[in-house]
């Protein structure tokens, strides 16, 4: 999911919470990475019971075009029947290989992002929509904890809540194209314009071509961009390509339903200019 930009205060408290939850979840199944924007990642049927639940060890958090840390443990559950689906994903924690470097608006990147998405949402065939709260261990611009079902509008900096609307087509196995729509709605969304808040409804906008290869590979092409003033720009810009990526993944099945796979990215964001990378290896049981 983008990651959380943080102050320090919170670490401790913040980093045991997301381990204990990591672990709980391990347990109960230990792929996806960073908030999984991917329409086509796993295959889950649309109807009847199904279910799926993935671990994953990023050597960097990236999502969208922007760095949001380094090392990190992400972690996945999904139920689904007949095409309605809750999704439960979990960054349990980041070290930031970037030590004195800041995030996108400006903040120093503090090097632990502890965060927790649940989503509610219906997929039919290559259709798929979805609404997703995103809960960020942050504290407010007063040093306050933040509350899990505040959507308060903040500016940069305070609250830690916002809520996300997504929708998203791939059209088929033979044409391996998605396109995805991504609209923020509720909560820490904002910026100051001459003293007043605004409400940025950032977007982002992503096409993407999952090209599968010989031996149970994946190579993927993707641009991302944002059609207004919005995060992905520091609410700098009104119109920005803000991410261009090319990945490789490869799969391997150890049991009926389970997998592991190796993947790795590297990426460029034309807004910034800042190249990006990314290695990942992960385990998934449907």
């Amino acid at each position: 999911m983008l990651s959380s930009f943080h102050n320090g205060g919170y670490q401790q408290r913040g980093l045991a919470l997301s381990v204990w939850v990591g672990v709980m979840l391990s347990l109960f199944v230990t792929r996806v990475s960073a908030q999984n924007d991917s329409l086509s990642t796993i295959s889950v049927p649309d109807s009847h019971f199904a279910w799926y639940a993935h671990a994953e060890l990023d050597a960097n958090y990236i999502w969208r075009g922007l760095y949001c840390g380094g090392l990190s443990l992400q972690v996945e559950a999904e139920v689904s029947y007949y095409g309605f689906f809750a999704n439960m994903w979990w960054n349990v924690g980041t070290t930031n290989w970037r030590w004195g470097r800041k995030d996108p608006l400006g903040h120093p990147l503090t090097g632990i992002n502890p965060e927790a998405d649940i989503a509610l949402g219906y997929k039919y065939k290559g259709f798929k929509v979805l609404f997703i709260q995103m809960y960020y261990f942050d504290r407010y611009a007063d040093g306050r904890m933040s509350r899990y079902f505040d959507y308060s509008n903040y500016a940069p900096g305070g609250g830690g809540v916002t809520t996300e609307w997504r929708v998203g087509y791939r059209i088929s196995d033979r044409v391996p194209l998605s396109l995805l729509w991504c609209t923020r709605t509720f909560g820490r969304d904002g910026y100051m314009v001459g003293g007043e808040l605004k409400r940025a409804y950032s977007t982002y906008i992503e096409a993407r071509y999952d090209q599968p290869l010989p031996l149970d590979m994946t190579l993927t092409a993707l641009v991302g961009l944002t059609p207004w003033r919005s995060l992905y720009t520091g609410f700098q810009k009104q119109f920005a390509v803000v991410n261009l990526l090319v990945g490789l993944n490869k799969s391997w099945s150890v049991a009926e339903h389970c997998s592991v796979n190796l993947g790795g990215i590297i990426a460029l964001n034309p807004n910034s200019m800042e190249p990006l990378w990314n290695i990942s290896a992960g385990v998934t049981w449907n």
